[in-house]
């Protein structure tokens, strides 16, 4: 089956709480969501203090201010609008079985969309073809929202997009458009190696169009499950100590 689209999800919890929710998405929260027919793959990133230096947002974005700490991204196989409604559907038998244990207070969602997949790249030293780039190995992520634009978007897929493959570190991009909210584009980056770094090479060879509106430019590091060498550092940092700021 070839991939379809994804469901986007920016995240932030307290930081009073973050190995127990990180434990508890990775064990309780995540899978439930993989099981469901047209779900292929699920991952999680997380955003150190070093790389909300790096990020560059719009005024009022749920990106800036130190927040949407976290991601989870699930890839899909199915028509993406239909997989987020079983999704939702899933969710409230999860709360009606008392299967959302972790306090609602202590977490929120900055950001949620579902988004439907418009093409890909990949490598051009390797051999993927489009369907296999949003499988390709990966430590971390580079993240651009924008605003769409019909001559933008032909510049994104023909000379920004091979620009960016070309990259040393770079193995594949895939750009998405939203589904809920017409004129969105996510374009993602899957990178190897630092990825402040590579968001710093991209910048540097590959800048984005100047006319672009953009709502979020940022990096984000692959989360390994159950293992969280992040958690102490984001405690020491002045990112926001709890949702609500």
């Amino acid at each position: 089956m070839q991939p379809t689209g994804i469901i986007f999800a920016a995240l932030d919890c307290d930081v009073d709480s973050i190995e127990e929710w990180n434990r508890w998405y990775d064990l309780e929260h995540v899978p439930p969501n993989l099981s469901m027919p047209g779900v292929m793959l699920g991952h999680r990133y997380v955003a150190t203090p070093s790389l909300h230096e790096s990020r560059r947002t719009d005024a009022g974005s749920p990106f800036a201010d130190g927040h949407s700490v976290f991601l989870t991204i699930y890839t899909l196989c199915v028509e993406p609008s239909s997989a987020f409604d079983d999704m939702t559907i899933l969710r409230d038998k999860l709360y009606d079985g008392n299967r959302m244990r972790f306090p609602a207070d202590k977490k929120v969602v900055r950001e949620g969309d579902v988004l439907r997949l418009a093409y890909a790249l990949g490598d051009p030293a390797g051999t993927l073809e489009a369907e296999d780039v949003p499988f390709v190995g990966h430590t971390g992520i580079v993240v651009i929202q924008r605003e769409s634009h019909e001559s933008l978007d032909a510049w994104y897929a023909t000379d920004w997009t091979p620009r960016v493959v070309a990259l040393d570190g770079v193995h594949g991009v895939v750009s998405y458009s939203s589904v809920t909210r017409e004129g969105l584009v996510l374009d993602m980056v899957f990178v190897e190696g630092d990825a402040a770094t590579r968001l710093a090479q991209l910048r540097a060879a590959a800048p984005l169009h100047p006319d672009t509106p953009l709502v979020v430019e940022a990096a984000w590091d692959l989360i390994q499950p159950l293992h969280y060498p992040f958690v102490d550092v984001i405690r020491a940092s002045d990112l926001p100590r709890t949702v609500g700021e």
